[in-house]
């Protein structure tokens, strides 16, 4: 190996332990993956892989972010899901050999690092990866099925505040009772992660606005009253449970 392949693997190794489906393996293990895995530089809107490609690779993001897309017949965006630095794009590809489910694209300078089928035994040879995958997948599983009931069930007032509150929960309030949160860079990423047009979530976020419910300051929008902004991210929830109760009463009845 020569003097610049060593600083490569170096390189790579590095970024490996900034994986969390990796962090703990046995160095000898982590060495191995650095040695077999390669680097992929995307600038922003470069797509790492298509909806039905073949899942021949693992893709580890050392830095930047990722987002899960979905597109509609029209060409309108979904975003499903985001990756940041420290995930796996998507553990699937250790578990089963089916295509991609979605498109990945990069929204940043993103360096990633990928690992090719032929080196999965590495990996699934270690329970603890696959412990630690299963666990992932299950998270986001999960996290589909809330998106699913918002998109479907809930209108857009509703669906931009869940999104924001879910966003606030890794930021700290600002002072007092204000909260602050950081956008995606532009309104048509927000407006592909809350499944809505353009014009509607401008008109949203101007009506918020002039209420008073939030003031913004560039990319940063700052929720003046919390607990109103969560009842309108929630308004629905106390009409829902009647029905909720009473499908819990049917099954009890037929249980009894």
């Amino acid at each position: 190996m020569s003097a610049d392949d060593g600083v490569a693997v170096r390189r790579r190794r590095w970024g490996l332990d900034r994986c969390s489906l990796l962090r703990g393996l046995p160095p000898a293990l982590l060495d191995q993956i650095a040695r077999h895995a390669s680097e992929v530089n995307l600038e922003e809107g470069d797509a790492l892989f298509f909806k039905n490609d073949p899942s021949d690779f693992l893709a580890f993001i050392v830095h930047g972010r990722i987002y899960k897309l979905l597109y509609g017949p029209d060409g309108q965006e979904l975003i499903v899901d985001t990756i940041e630095s420290g995930e796996t794009v998507d553990e699937t590809p250790l578990l089963d050999a089916h295509p991609h489910t979605f498109t990945a694209v990069a929204y940043s300078p993103t360096r990633v690092l990928l690992l090719a089928r032929r080196h999965f035994p590495l990996l699934t040879a270690d329970a603890m990866v696959l412990e630690r995958a299963h666990a992932s997948l299950c998270l986001r599983l999960r996290h589909a099925v809330e998106s699913l009931e918002t998109m479907c069930l809930h209108r857009l007032e509703s669906r931009l505040a869940r999104y924001l509150l879910s966003l606030m929960r890794t930021q700290p309030h600002a002072r007092g009772e204000d909260f602050e949160v950081a956008l995606p860079p532009t309104q048509s990423i927000l407006a592909a992660m809350v499944n809505a047009s353009r014009p509607k979530l401008n008109a949203q976020l101007q009506t918020w606005h002039r209420s008073g419910l939030v003031s913004r300051k560039r990319n940063i929008l700052r929720i003046n009253d919390i607990d109103q902004f969560r009842c309108k991210a929630y308004l629905g929830r106390e009409t829902e449970r009647p029905a909720q109760q009473r499908a819990r009463s049917a099954v009890s009845r037929r249980s009894a």
